[in-house]
């Protein structure tokens, strides 16, 4: 995969998908793109089938949402792909675990953290916290936080 193919990987699923490139590097990502979250499995199998490897999945809270963040990436210079999910609270996005086998413990890890389900994952068993936790220690309601504000408050 050469790294000018990318945004062709990118584009040809979702041509109308909001992409952005940052050469500088400082972001830690050469390209940045929004998917609705009934298109993250169309994303992880176009990354999948252009030899990418999934490197992390976390999350962001919001006073209105959730933003899922994937990482992809690939042995070539520059190449790591963050593709954003929105996911509202009480939402179930679909699982990835079929596309890559690890994703299994990162959506679990999400899960604990988070308290996102994730449809189609065959062990949402607690991976860190206690089996019997009732809470999510990186969700702005856990504890006190006075930094909770809509999205679009953050990024305008």
């Amino acid at each position: 995969m050469k790294v000018k193919d990318i945004e062709g990987v990118m584009r040809s699923k979702f041509p109308d998908a909001p992409l952005h490139m940052d050469e500088s590097g400082l972001t830690g990502a050469l390209w940045s793109m929004a998917v609705p979250i009934s298109g993250i499995r169309d994303a992880a199998g176009a990354f999948d089938a252009a030899g990418f490897f999934l490197e992390s999945i976390t999350a962001l809270d919001f006073e209105d949402t959730f933003e899922l963040v994937y990482h992809f990436n690939c042995y070539e210079p520059m190449s790591r792909v963050v593709v954003r999910v929105l996911c509202g609270h009480g939402q179930v996005p679909p699982s990835i675990c079929d596309i890559y086998r690890g994703a299994v413990w990162l959506e679990r890890e999400v899960h604990d953290f988070f308290g996102i389900e994730f449809s189609g994952n065959p062990d949402m068993r607690p991976l860190l916290l206690p089996e019997d936790a009732d809470y999510h220690p990186l969700r702005k309601t856990f504890g006190k936080v006075g930094a909770y504000h809509k999205r679009e408050v953050i990024y305008g």
